[in-house]
């Protein structure tokens, strides 16, 4: 006996596997629409303005604290010529006594604001111990931005 033949299906045109894929589509597609529903209220949300717009623009003027940014504070080193101390230290050119009186107003400086540019001027003849116990100094206190003066060479063309 022989069995009748059925017709060969081929499953790729079959539309039964593409329903999953559509189910999370539209699951996907009610997820972002859902999701962003919330952000566009906080748009909308309504502001009371006291008076006319140009009063209410100069309250919001004044009411801003105005930014002081501190100078950058100038550190130069120098081999001592006379004393005890191995380097002269100079702080914003006034000279110092030493490190440690340095390190006193660096530290009352780091905690008032850690933000202020530090820019360490070292002479080519002070030993390289010298300039990074103060480099080290600037980083202890979290200072944000200390950097290296250098001098400008002569350019050979």
């Amino acid at each position: 006996m022989k069995l009748p033949s059925r017709p060969r299906r081929f499953d790729s045109f079959d539309g039964d596997t593409m329903t999953p894929m559509i189910d999370v589509v539209f699951l996907l597609l009610v997820f972002f629409i859902c999701a962003s529903v919330g952000s566009t209220a906080d748009k909308l949300l309504p502001a009371e303005l006291n008076g006319d717009s140009s009063s209410s623009m100069e309250a919001a003027a004044s009411a801003e604290p105005e930014t002081w940014e501190h100078p950058p504070v100038q550190i130069r080193i120098e081999p001592s010529v006379a004393g005890n101390n191995p380097i002269a230290v100079f702080l914003d050119e006034e000279p110092l006594p030493g490190i440690n009186i340095l390190s006193q107003r660096l530290t009352l400086l780091g905690t008032a604001d850690p933000s202020t540019r530090i820019i360490l001027n070292v002479n080519d003849d002070v030993e390289v111990q010298q300039f990074i116990l103060i480099y080290d100094l600037c980083q202890k206190l979290k200072f944000e931005n200390v950097s290296f003066a250098v001098r400008g060479g002569k350019t050979s063309k």
